[in-house]
């Protein structure tokens, strides 16, 4: 087991400069950077980066746990726009739409690969590895249901949306745990689920008309169609969210060496984004 004693924090900077020397030269390269470029919360990388700092892991190892989820997670929204046909990330056109289908998938496919790439600076890369296939394989499975038919009840929509999300906001911390030997990975992985489902749920609140409006799937049109009220259904999705957020409180907090606060951070973060009542629409 190394030294947990505390550490200056990785920047941001430096993961997004690893992420860029990954993805190497070329056309599909850059068309992978322009997705990068438009931004994104980093969620993941900051999770992974206050982890390492409070476990005292070194540079190398936290990069490589703040970089392989920010790829992997940036694949699989380049690769869902072109599923989804959206043709906006981020207030600019999607890879697909900027490019084309081909290059939309060539570009998430080598994201992926420099995820991998990344985790060559892990101290325990076999591990490592095989713990990141597990979260890719769990996201794409959540994601094939997803595109499969709406969900019928709401254990059905918990099952697709911890699956679709839950493994890559989990990744970082159990990487970072991995690094430093470190005892949590079950606590991770369930507060990983819990954060997915909330934000799931928060950004569903969010667009209910639209969502309506375009036939997608969305929490409130799940519990409406378990015989609720428009007006009911969004009150007990606010609930639902706050009950996942408490829950990813909990497992947080059994991280060691105050690990968690990344997530307890962003547990708080999702909880102002709920709101306080919600009408009938």
């Amino acid at each position: 087991m190394i030294d947990i004693a505390p550490r200056a924090m990785t920047s941001l900077a430096t993961v997004e400069a690893l992420m860029n020397r990954l993805l190497g030269r070329g056309p599909v390269a850059d068309a992978a950077r322009y997705h990068l470029a438009a931004g994104g919360g980093r969620v993941r990388a900051e999770s992974a980066l206050a982890a390492s700092a409070a476990l005292g892991i070194d540079e190398d190892a936290a990069l490589a746990s703040a970089a392989t989820p920010e790829l992997l997670h940036n694949a699989s929204l380049v690769h869902d726009d072109l599923q989804d046909g959206d043709q906006v990330r981020r207030g600019r056109p999607a890879v697909w739409v900027r490019y084309d289908k081909s290059m939309a998938i060539s570009a998430g496919d080598l994201l992926i690969s420099a995820a991998y790439a990344a985790l060559a600076h892990h101290p325990d890369p076999a591990a490592a590895i095989a713990m990141t296939h597990e979260a890719v394989a769990a996201t794409t499975c959540g994601q094939a249901d997803d595109l499969a038919a709406e969900p019928a009840t709401f254990e059905d929509y918990v099952r697709i949306a911890t699956a679709k999300s839950g493994p890559l906001v989990a990744l970082p911390m159990r990487l970072v745990l991995l690094a430093a030997a470190v005892p949590g990975d079950a606590a991770a992985a369930r507060a990983g689920r819990s954060l997915a489902l909330a934000y799931q749920i928060i950004d569903d609140l969010a667009d209910r008309v639209p969502d309506r409006q375009r036939g997608v799937t969305n929490v409130c049109h799940v519990l409406e169609g378990e015989g609720r009220m428009p007006e009911a259904a969004a009150r007990l999705a606010v609930s639902r969210a706050r009950n996942a957020l408490d829950l990813a409180r909990g497992e947080a907090g059994c991280l060691p060496a105050g690990a968690g606060a990344a997530y307890l951070d962003l547990a708080d973060r999702l909880s102002h984004r709920l709101p306080e009542s919600v009408d009938a629409r």
